[in-house]
């Protein structure tokens, strides 16, 4: 019975080990505006949030995260399906929003306009010149597509969507392409 037990608690050991060694391998949780993660391949489109919004997230929770809550120095506006995020400073264009489809959020984006709140990788690529300062800090995009009004750079499958059009820069997260 003796050995049983210490078999029992050798396998247990063993898989807290295992659990302990593969958690870095998971995605990391990823607030916009927080987490200063530097490397994008340490966090998953699915884990990026904006002000606690995540994709997948109910409308109820936006409404409780983003439009009903006082965010200092944000203007939130319901347009259709879109929850517009804007600076009080200068509220002609939105610095960031959530789409809202079929009662989920599917898309979440944000522009040179949210740079100063944002945080880690995407407050550099957000405050960046161009598309070689952005593959130097994401790295080659899986795929791009050129055209005479902007280009875009394809991360994670097309989840992650870096935007330039002129001299704006937009990050988008979706559900896929």
């Amino acid at each position: 019975m003796g050995v049983r037990v210490r078999g029992m608690g050798l396998m247990a050991w063993a898989c807290s080990l295992v659990l302990l060694l593969s958690a870095p391998a998971n995605a990391e949780q990823y607030e916009l505006t927080e987490s200063e993660v530097m490397d994008a391949t340490k966090f998953n489109t699915t884990d990026v949030s904006l002000f606690g919004i995540k994709i997948g997230d109910s409308e109820a929770k936006v409404k409780d995260k983003l439009i009903k809550i006082k965010i200092p120095g944000v203007k939130v506006e319901v347009q259709d399906v879109f929850v517009m995020l804007y600076d009080k400073r200068s509220p002609s264009n939105p610095m960031a929003g959530v789409r809202l489809t079929d009662g989920k959020v599917d898309y979440i984006f944000i522009t040179q306009r949210f740079a100063h709140l944002a945080a880690g990788v995407f407050r550099l690529v957000l405050r960046g010149d161009g598309i070689e300062e952005t593959r130097k800090l994401l790295g080659k995009e899986e795929f791009s597509e050129d055209s005479t009004t902007f280009t875009r750079l394809n991360y994670k499958g097309g989840t992650m969507v870096i935007l330039f059009s002129g001299r704006d820069i937009t990050v988008e997260f979706n559900t896929g392409v």
